[in-house]
């Protein structure tokens, strides 16, 4: 069958013709109206589903504790103690993670009144060679108990899993595909993580002989640390900017 004969074949009946001229018409008209829509939209408004699409867009993120997990040892004056946190669950999208060391006292309050605030010092250090990775601009990796006279005493290390995150909502213009990938981990912080904790205690008093006989000094052999881990996950929503006239 040569060509002239398909093509009179298509083209034999009054339906045929009819239904060739819809199909010519909208092989046509469709990338002519996709090129064109969005002349027609509000001002900021998205295609469904358009990662691709461009316009003014409001940034916001959602924060959710993902995992939790504490411990507590008994440190000596000088040991040092490794805590350790494994988290490798894939398929969320991280923040951050907080690591938060803190300790009590059981000796701060000394019998002399002039010299009896001298609070343990509980000095900590984060080992992140077993992380897959992290963000070390704005990351804090290390921290101390800080003043000798302000007991109990905690501090907080930050680590941070996407780079310049502050959880701050903001607009931005531009492709909205592009915008989200700004916000993702990248796989960063899995892994096993590892909190070395050194522990230095103090005399909370001057030694010395009192009126009534013993030596005036409260230093204790340790103290109880507890390192807690908080893995922050956060969503990110990417939606157009909404114009209300006044």
């Amino acid at each position: 069958m040569n060509m002239d004969t398909i093509i009179d074949k298509w083209f034999s009946t009054r339906d045929h013709k009819i239904k060739w001229s819809i199909s010519i018409a909208f092989f046509i008209l469709f990338p002519v109206y996709f090129a064109n829509i969005t002349a027609f939209l509000p001002e900021g408004a998205m295609i469904s589903g358009g990662a691709s699409v461009t316009g003014d867009w409001d940034v916001t993120f959602e924060e959710s504790d993902i995992a939790t997990s504490e411990s507590t040892e008994f440190l000596m004056d000088g040991e040092e103690f490794e805590f350790e946190f494994m988290f490798n669950e894939p398929g969320i999208n991280l923040a951050y993670v907080e690591v938060t060391v803190s300790h009590g006292e059981t000796d701060e309050d000394g019998p002399n009144p002039v010299v009896q605030e001298q609070c343990d010092n509980a000095m900590g250090e984060m080992e992140l060679s077993g992380v897959n990775g992290y963000v070390e601009n704005g990351s804090t990796t290390s921290g101390e108990s800080g003043s000798p006279n302000e007991c109990p005493t905690s501090y907080t290390m930050v680590i941070l899993l996407i780079e310049n995150y502050t959880g701050d909502s903001y607009q931005d213009s531009g492709s909205k595909g592009a915008i989200q990938n700004m916000w993702t981990d990248g796989g960063n912080g899995r892994g096993e993580w590892m909190c070395v904790i050194t522990l230095e205690t103090r005399t909370g008093s001057s030694p010395g002989p009192s009126p009534g006989g013993p030596v005036l000094n409260n230093n204790e052999d340790g103290e109880d640390i507890t390192v807690s881990w908080r893995v922050v996950g956060v969503e990110v929503s990417v939606t157009p900017v909404v114009e209300i006239d006044l």
